[in-house]
């Protein structure tokens, strides 16, 4: 199954269920909410903030009207917008220089582009709304009519609500529960923001039937790196991308209602909070189950999420994930944990690319066949002592082969076709193991978890069992060789201390190997000064 085939049956899943907006609406975060009576007088403006006692507080999810496409161009939103459109106000930043002539010419441009903003948001609403006989509409056309930017300060309203986006509701409507019922619900707003039916029609990629295209997808956000005002996962913006004859979206027909539905299930996904993505390196995963069992939907996402990004071990939850995720794998009976070993998965990755996403894998596939990956990433990555406290996460892996450990010098194809690895069970990477080289090579650096990453890579590409921890009873010449130099070593360095620039390891470690009859007895003879300066020195015995 496709991205976007995926994607609309999600969302006709959670359309059902109340987790996704109908056809036509969005989920924002709204800031306040303007409250006016039948004649368009502002009656108050209310506060919708969550969390006000945090330095930065979310707006409340509320569904709104589908939000319009906009980057540089002026383009109000219907019912709802930020409060520069819809109240002709924004929040003024003092600044230091402000009596400086730049700092006043710099004033009036903010100021003209806020009116151009409240006067594009007066001439949508006048004109959409002419002949409308609900007295909710009306009072919206009334208060566009009558509301200057000047009442705001003059009436005391609430600071924080500025630069914030703000809805309508009307006094006293409420709906038949008694919950406050904002005017964009209205069913006369409804009704009115249904497809209009103009247009031609084309067959949609995404559901075979022949429905009106949609020329501009929704946009997507929520992925790490990305405009906040969201990126385009379909776009067609250049001649380059164009061809015989079509614009935009008829270059690859996907209806209204599919393109609606696989944006507003993506939407939800990536939502703060969901807990069905994640980040990895620069890209953010999402995750879903496909069946007809919420609880055991929910469980199995819980199971990827807590695969993907593993806690720390607290009261054997690392003893429960990996004997489910051992079981599962193994397809026994998990009735006890309420998961189908064959329930389909799907897994996608994406990641920015300027106002566009790119997508770095897709997983679309079973439960059973992602747990049985994810165990075999596990083993590949098992050492001894282990240098994780929980089973270890593959973006873990990328801190260790990225510069100053820092995620933002980690390779975006490198990040992909690890996860590409671990999901469908290819051979890592080769440039996983050339990274890691280079980093130990550089910082000198060789920790438990970059020996990890060597084994995995030796154990899996190269298919050598490489053992996890130390064998004692190993006989091989070479193998016993390398035991005794790590014992010189460490005496070397118990002995001396901070004292010495280089070990025994950075300057014989490649003459022991390739000529070690030769470089071990001058190493034993070596140590024995060291015995003789740990007997005599402050370090005795």
């Amino acid at each position: 199954m496709t991205i976007l085939s995926a994607l609309t049956t999600l969302y006709d899943r959670m359309a059902k269920d109340g987790d996704a907006p109908r056809i036509g609406y969005s989920l924002e975060d709204i800031g306040g909410e303007i409250v006016i009576n039948d004649e368009g007088d502002v009656v108050g403006i209310n506060s919708t903030l969550v969390d006000q006692g945090k330095k930065n507080p979310r707006g409340k999810q509320i569904q709104v009207p589908s939000a319009e496409k906009r980057t540089r161009n002026i383009l109000p939103n219907f019912l709802w917008d930020k409060t520069e459109y819809a109240l002709g106000i924004t929040l003024i930043e003092s600044k230091e220089n402000s009596s400086s002539q730049e700092a006043q010419d710099e004033q009036k441009k903010q100021d003209e582009e806020t009116a151009k903003k409240h006067q594009a948001f007066i001439d949508t609403h006048m004109k959409r709304l002419i002949g409308t006989s609900d007295v909710g509409l009306i009072a919206v056309r009334k208060f566009v009519q009558q509301w200057r930017p000047r009442h705001f300060e003059e009436r005391g309203f609430p600071p924080e609500v500025l630069d914030r986006n703000v809805v309508f509701r009307l006094d006293g409507d409420h709906c038949p529960d008694g919950q406050k019922r904002y005017i964009h619900d209205r069913p006369a707003a409804v009704e009115l923001l249904k497809t209009t039916g103009e247009g031609e029609k084309k067959l949609c990629l995404v559901t075979g039937q022949n429905r009106l295209t949609s020329r501009l997808h929704p946009p997507i956000k929520g992925v790490f790196g990305a405009k906040s005002t969201g990126a385009s996962l379909v776009s067609f913006n250049e001649n380059a991308y164009e061809s015989y004859g079509n614009i935009q979206g008829d270059n690859a027909p996907v209806s209204e209602r599919a393109a609606f539905a696989y944006g507003a299930a993506l939407n939800s996904l990536l939502k703060h909070g969901s807990g069905l993505n994640v980040r990895i390196g620069e890209s953010t995963a999402v995750f879903w189950a496909e069946t007809d069992n919420i609880n055991e939907a929910q469980k199995i996402e819980d199971l990827i999420l807590n695969s993907l990004e593993p806690s720390e071990d607290k009261d054997g939850v690392e003893n429960r994930l990996r004997s489910t995720v051992k079981n599962v794998a193994e397809g026994r009976s998990t009735d006890h944990i309420g998961i189908s070993p064959s329930a389909r998965v799907y897994i996608l990755g994406l990641s920015p690319n300027a106002a566009r996403l790119s997508v770095r894998y897709w997983y679309p596939g079973f439960v059973r066949d992602f747990a049985k990956n994810i165990e075999r990433f596990w083993h590949d990555l098992s050492i001894e002592p282990s240098p994780w406290k929980a089973p270890p996460a593959a973006w873990s892996l990328l801190y260790e082969v990225a510069l100053q450990g820092d995620k933002k010098n980690v390779s975006p194809l490198l990040g992909g076709d690890l996860m590409r690895s671990v999901l469908v069970g290819y051979n890592y990477p080769r440039t996983l193991l050339t990274a890691v080289l280079t980093r130990i090579r550089a910082d000198r650096d060789i920790n438990g978890r970059r020996a990890a990453i060597c084994k995995a890579y030796l154990t899996r590409n190269l298919k050598k069992e490489i053992p996890m921890s130390l064998d004692r009873n190993n006989s091989n010449p070479a193998y016993r060789l390398g035991r005794l130099f790590a014992v010189l070593e460490r005496v070397q360095l118990a002995a001396l201390g901070g004292k010495i620039n280089a070990t025994i390891k950075d300057r014989f470690f490649a003459s022991a190997s390739a000529t070690p009859a030769r470089v071990f007895p001058v190493l034993v003879k070596n140590a024995t000064h060291h015995f003789s300066l740990l007997r005599k020195g402050d370090k005795k015995g």
